[in-house]
């Protein structure tokens, strides 16, 4: 049975238990509730995940979820069919605070097209979205330009790649200038993170794919200290700013325009005003 029929068994299979055997922990909705700017985690900044389509077939997302919790990063999770809720919920509360901590977008399969979906609503009120990871993403916009950083981790599975399903592809920036992408695919490019069973099901679930996820958030979640240090930093650098470029008071005197001819010394390179030239304002 080929790669793509086997996945298909799979599927079936999976949406047959959770009818038969009613939903697990991973068809359960997110709490939006958990949205919010800041974090009480050693760790600056927030995660937020979704799963692949109905959930059944993302555990790995949940796992993934709580490995970044103890990593020091707060993550919450939530379905695919949340993304739009997900979305307002996001733009409600960031837009209210312009300095938020780091803002990190994770998905998988359809999750992974709705967390770029998430990304692209967020552009409207110019919420800058530090990192977003996709795995395995199947049908995906354009990565819009207030992506800071984007990792893409799929794997190819030749000529199945053009079923708009149960695939892998790599994604494309809007901007290349604004966002920093990179299309991991584990069959050619980043065969460290290939395992021999991997498939579009269990992409989410294998530990190599979680430790370098967990790895790009750590690098746009500082510590804490950290984090407090470079804002105050950055404070005093703007506080710096601001009095070198504000005027001495003999600099004042020395900006006033002068007529040509005057003598000042200063005076050399400003233009004397049209009505100073013998000419009318009207001219």
């Amino acid at each position: 049975m080929s790669g793509s029929y086997r996945c298909l068994a799979v599927a079936i299979w999976a949406m047959m238990i959770c009818w038969l055997g009613g939903c697990s922990s991973t068809t359960r909705p997110g709490n939006l509730q958990s949205v919010r700017t800041d974090s009480d985690k050693p760790r600056a900044g927030n995660a937020y995940l979704l799963r692949g389509f109905i959930g059944v077939f993302s555990e790995g997302i949940d796992s993934l979820t709580r490995k970044l919790n103890a990593a020091g990063i707060r993550a919450s999770v939530f379905q695919d069919d949340q993304w739009y809720a997900l979305a307002r919920k996001l733009r409600q509360e960031y837009r209210k605070d312009p300095s938020h901590e780091p803002l990190i977008l994770i998905g998988h399969s359809y999750g992974a097209d709705d967390a770029i979906r998430v990304a692209r609503e967020l552009r409207k009120d110019r919420i800058q979205v530090d990192l977003l990871v996709t795995l395995d993403p199947v049908t995906p916009p354009r990565v819009p330009d207030n992506v800071k950083r984007c990792v893409n981790i799929y794997q190819s599975n030749g000529i199945w790649d053009v079923m708009p399903w149960l695939r892998g592809v790599p994604l494309v920036a809007e901007s290349d200038r604004a966002t920093q992408l990179v299309n991991y695919d584990v069959r050619t490019n980043r065969k460290d993170l290939l395992d021999r069973d991997i498939d579009h099901f269990n992409i989410e679930k294998k530990p190599r794919i979680h430790n370098e996820v967990i790895a790009c958030a750590m690098s746009v979640c500082p510590p804490r200290d950290a984090y407090l240090l470079s804002i105050a930093s950055r404070a005093a650098d703007r506080n710096d700013a601001v009095r070198s470029a504000a005027p001495r008071p003999q600099e004042r005197q020395a900006s006033v325009p002068y007529c040509s001819g005057t003598g000042d010394p200063g005076a050399e390179g400003i233009a004397a005003p049209r009505t100073q030239q013998g000419k009318s304002r009207g001219s």
